[in-house]
């Protein structure tokens, strides 16, 4: 890059910089558009497993100790050396099934 000397040097590198970041966001756009539509068969799982909704417990303490468990166990031990998306579902889902769990414990 050489040194802007003028006024309508400094105008040209702008708008060249203006058109740049239109360009990236674009290809940002286009990618999250990509994904979205690669993603969209996995989303009509979500309503069928209904693992991830969230759930009030009638036994709050055994639900506390089984997400800590999880938290501890799953997610620092065992998953330590996997990618974050499955270190971030894999808690989600042991989550929600034990919570399903604990939910259809009869008091």
């Amino acid at each position: 890059m050489s040194r802007i000397s003028n006024y309508t040097e400094l105008m040209a590198e702008r708008k060249r910089v203006e058109d740049e970041i239109k360009f990236h966001k674009q290809v940002l756009r286009d990618g999250v558009q990509n994904l979205r539509g690669k993603l969209e068969p996995f989303l009509y799982l979500l309503p069928f497993l209904n693992v991830f909704k969230k759930k009030t417990s009638d036994h709050p303490v055994l639900q506390f100790i089984s997400s800590l468990g999880i938290d501890l166990l799953v997610g620092q031990k065992l998953l330590s050396k996997s990618n974050w998306f499955t270190r971030l579902v894999v808690p989600l889902f042991l989550k929600g099934v034990s919570a399903k769990a604990i939910g259809s414990l009869k008091a």
